[in-house]
C-alpha cells in the first residue's frame, strides 16, 4: 500500500521512536493492522502512531470511523508538525477528518457524543461523502431535543442508519439506498416520516416517544420486511392509531404495551410474529390502559394478523390471553395459516398449557399447526 507523506499527529504530545528490534505485531500486512485499528476507537488508533515509522501514517487508511466523547479527556493534547495542542473532542473530530487519507473510502462512521453541532458535522461529512453505514448516538445528553438537520439533498449512498438519544426525527430527503434504520429513544415529530426511504427492509423502533400534537404513527413502507417496535406507545402519550402500509411485511415484533388500535391494510406475506405485551396491572399511569383495555388492544391487533404462519407469544402474553375469557369465547379464530404457535417458556420454569378457550381460540381454523416451547 502506498503512503502520502502528511503531518505527525498523535495523542499525548508524543511523536515517534524508532525501535531497536521491531515487534511481531509491527510485522503483519498493512491490511490486517488497518482491520484492527478500526475495530477500536479513532483515538487509540491515532495514538498507536508514536509506536514507530511503522505505525505513523496507518491510522490515515481507516476505513471505520469510531467516535466516543466519553472515553476523551478532558485535558488531551495532539502534537501537529511539532507544535502541541491542546485538544477537545470536536477539534480532534476535525484534525481526523482533515489529515485522513481521503482516497480510502470511509464504509462506516459511529460517533457517542453530547455535542449537537458536532454530531450535525459528522452527518454533514457522511453524507457528503457517500458513507453507507453510519451510527449516531446523543444519549449522553438529557437536557432537551434537537433537530436532525439534513443539508444535503435526496441520497443514495446511505444504506444502515441508526439515531439514539433526544433527537427529533421528521422527514428526511428522498434516501433511496436506505436499506435499515434503528431509532431508539428520539422523539418522532411527524406522523407519517418513512415514506422518504422508499427501499426501506428493516426498521426498529426502540422506546421512541411521540410528539404530542400527533395522535398516531403511520408506517409507510412498500418494501418493507421487518418491522420491530419495543417500549414506544405510551410514553409520554399513547398511540392512539399505528397504521402499517407494509404489503411486503414478513416480520413483526411488538415488545411493551401494545397500542390502543392497529390498522393494517393487507399483511399478504406476514410470515413470523412476535408478541411479548407487557401485563401491567397496578402503578399504571392515567395514559396507560387498565387491564380491561390491554385484552381488547391485544385482540384487535391478532386479527391483523391472519395470514402468519408462525407465531411467537410470551408469557405474559398468554397470561393476558388466559384472563380474556369473557371475550375470546365470543371471537373467531384469528389465524387461517398457522404452522407453529410457539409457546417461550418463562424463565427457569416449565411452560403453563394453554387454557382449553385460549387452544381454541388460537387453534381452531389451524387443526394442523404445531405447539413448541422454545426459548426467543
Amino acid at each position: 500500500m502506498k503512503r502520502r507523506p502528511i503531518a505527525t499527529f498523535s495523542i499525548h504530545g508524543y511523536g515517534y521512536q524508532e525501535q531497536q528490534e521491531e515487534d511481531r505485531l509491527s510485522s503483519l500486512p498493512d491490511a490486517l493492522l488497518i482491520h484492527i485499528l478500526s475495530q477500536i476507537d479513532t483515538r487509540l488508533a491515532v495514538q498507536s502512531s508514536i509506536l514507530s515509522k511503522r505505525w505513523v501514517n496507518l491510522w490515515t487508511f481507516l476505513p471505520v470511523l469510531n467516535f466516543d466523547s466519553s472515553f476523551f479527556p478532558k485535558d488531551q493534547k495532539y502534537t501537529l508538525d511539532n507544535f502541541v495542542y491542546k485538544v477537545t473532542f470536536d477539534i480532534f473530530i476535525e484534525k481526523v477528518l482533515a489529515y485522513r487519507n481521503d482516497s480510502i473510502k470511509i464504509d462506516r462512521v459511529s460517533i457517542k457524543v453530547t455535542d449537537h453541532k458536532t454530531m450535525a458535522r459528522v452527518l454533514g461529512y457522511a453524507l457528503s461523502h457517500r458513507v453507507p453505514n453510519l451510527s449516531i448516538d446523543t444519549s449522553q445528553n438529557l437536557s432537551k431535543y434537537h433537530p436532525i438537520l439534513v443539508n444535503s439533498s435526496d441520497s443514495d449512498s446511505l444504506v444502515s442508519f441508526a439515531l439514539k438519544g433526544m433527537l427529533d426525527f421528521g422527514k428526511f430527503p428522498n434516501f433511496s439506498g436506505l436499506v435499515k434504520l434503528r431509532l431508539e429513544r428520539v422523539r418522532i415529530v411527524e406522523s407519517e416520516p418513512f415514506s422518504s426511504f422508499p427501499n426501506l427492509e428493516e426498521l426498529f423502533l426502540v422506546n421512541c416517544k411521540l410528539l404530542c400534537d400527533l395522535d398516531g404513527l403511520e408506517v409507510v413502507g412498500f418494501r418493507l420486511s421487518r418491522l420491530t417496535i419495543s417500549s414506544c406507545f405510551y410514553h409520554p402519550i399513547p398511540y392512539k392509531k399505528f397504521v402499517l402500509v407494509t404489503p411486503k411485511l414478513m416480520v413483526l415484533e411488538l415488545d411493551g404495551l401494545i397500542p390502543m388500535s392497529l390498522e393494517a391494510s393487507e399483511l399478504p406475506v406476514l410470515d413470523t410474529v412476535h408478541i411479548d405485551c407487557f401485563l401491567r396491572v397496578a402503578e399504571r399511569s392515567d395514559r396507560e390502559p387498565d387491564e380491561s383495555q390491554q385484552k381488547v388492544n391485544l385482540i384487535n391487533i391478532l386479527r391483523c394478523l391472519g395470514n402468519a404462519k408462525c407465531v411467537h407469544l410470551s408469557p405474559s402474553t398468554v397470561k393476558l390471553l388466559d384472563i380474556s375469557c369473557d371475550m375470546l369465547v365470543e371471537e373467531t379464530c384469528p389465524f387461517g395459516n398457522l404452522k407453529i404457535l410457539n409457546l417461550i417458556p418463562p424463565p427457569n420454569k416449565p411452560v403453563v398449557d394453554l387454557q382449553p378457550f385460549v387452544k381454541a381460540y388460537l387453534l381452531k381454523d389451524c387443526p394442523r399447526a404445531v405447539v413448541t416451547a422454545f426459548p426467543r
